[in-house]
């Protein structure tokens, strides 16, 4: 027998009918929805990207950086590695006892090279603090740019110390006597240019030139007028510097100096050096002390010394010897003080105590 089915107890919940407003605003808000879900997850995906941008870069060219730092250190240490190889050993072993060019010069190397070298090994340079006999002697017998280059100084700075001891520069045409023209040499002045005349006669071309114009010759160059000198142009010469005059009237110093040298007149700065030594002076020279002497009369020990070599009047220290007592006390004194208990020159003292590589004396 078939069994009955039972109506459900449960109450059907009966559903409203949905108004199409309604429909309209349910679509309208899951649509929202999803633009809002998708707009979050595009900006989610540019955000990350943009930071992993940000972050890669720093991170390469932090790298890229510290890799060329490395780079560029092991590259010196290579080239100083091999710039120390390739220098000979002479050049090493006389690292900052010799000058940085005069080592150069000796062995045909590049300063640049030799001074790079002495750096890496943290070798003080060579000071030439301290004037030779020798070296104040070649000033003005030569030019300043073969002594420096034989003193192994700037020739600014062998220019300076020249000027500062009142010595005239030397120039072909510099002579202690002014030429003496012969007839024969006066006959070409005018006919024959002035560089030929100079060539033959063995002068600077601007001597021969300034000698012409003092005579009223006119130039063998056509076209090229050569500057006639006033009364009160002349009259100046050697009564001011030649620079002076230069700057006044608006004349190269050269030819200043050629055309005072061509009247036989003297520099006013070396007359006022020479003025300065006396006959009293002159015979302290040999038996005093440079130093001894530059205290008396208040000229500079390297202009006292220069003096005195150019006349060749030995120094009274020359025979100085040092003892081993005398070398104890380098370092321990003051150079002042050695050098006044010996008499000798305060120079010697510290260049003998350089020398040996001693300190100077510090009074703590």
């Amino acid at each position: 027998m078939a069994k009955k089915k039972r109506p459900s107890t449960s109450k059907k919940k009966s559903k409203k009918p949905v108004t199409k407003k309604a429909a309209k605003k349910k679509a309208v808000k899951k649509t929202t929805a999803k633009k809002t879900t998708k707009k979050k997850k595009a900006v989610k995906k540019k955000t990350a990207t943009k930071r992993a941008k940000s972050k890669t870069p720093t991170t390469s060219r932090g790298k890229q950086k510290k890799a060329s730092k490395v780079a560029v250190k092991r590259s010196a240490k290579k080239t100083s590695r091999s710039s120390a190889a390739s220098l000979p050993r002479g050049v090493t072993s006389a690292l900052g006892k010799k000058s940085d060019q005069q080592l150069a010069d000796e062995y045909g190397l590049p300063v640049a090279a030799v001074r790079a070298e002495r750096q890496r090994r943290a070798i003080k340079p060579l000071h030439w603090n301290n004037w030779t006999e020798e070296a104040d002697a070649m000033l003005g017998t030569m030019p300043d740019a073969e002594v420096a280059k034989k003193v192994g100084l700037t020739v600014n700075a062998v220019s300076a110390r020249r000027r500062r001891n009142g010595i005239e520069s030397y120039t072909p045409s510099t002579k202690l006597n002014p030429h003496q023209w012969t007839a024969k040499e006066l006959k070409w002045l005018g006919k024959l240019s002035d560089v030929e005349v100079a060539r033959r006669v063995g002068l600077d071309s601007s001597t021969v030139g300034a000698k012409r114009t003092s005579l009223g010759i006119s130039p063998h160059r056509k076209g090229r007028r050569s500057r006639t000198w006033s009364k009160k142009e002349l009259s100046l010469l050697g009564k001011i510097p030649d620079t002076q005059i230069a700057k006044k009237y608006g004349i190269p110093r050269r030819k200043v100096i050629a055309m005072r040298q061509s009247l036989g007149i003297q520099s006013p700065v070396v007359a006022a050096n020479e003025a300065r030594w006396t006959p009293k002076v002159v015979a302290m020279l040999g038996k005093l002390s440079d130093t001894e002497v530059s205290k008396r009369t208040g000229i500079s020990v390297a202009s006292v010394r220069g003096y005195r070599v150019r006349h060749g009047i030995s120094s009274r220290t020359t025979q100085f010897r040092w003892t081993d007592e005398a070398v104890s006390r380098l370092g321990q004194e003051p150079d002042q003080d050695i050098a006044d208990s010996l008499d000798i020159d305060v120079i010697k003292v510290a260049s003998k105590r350089q020398y040996l590589k001693i300190p100077a004396f510090r009074d703590e």
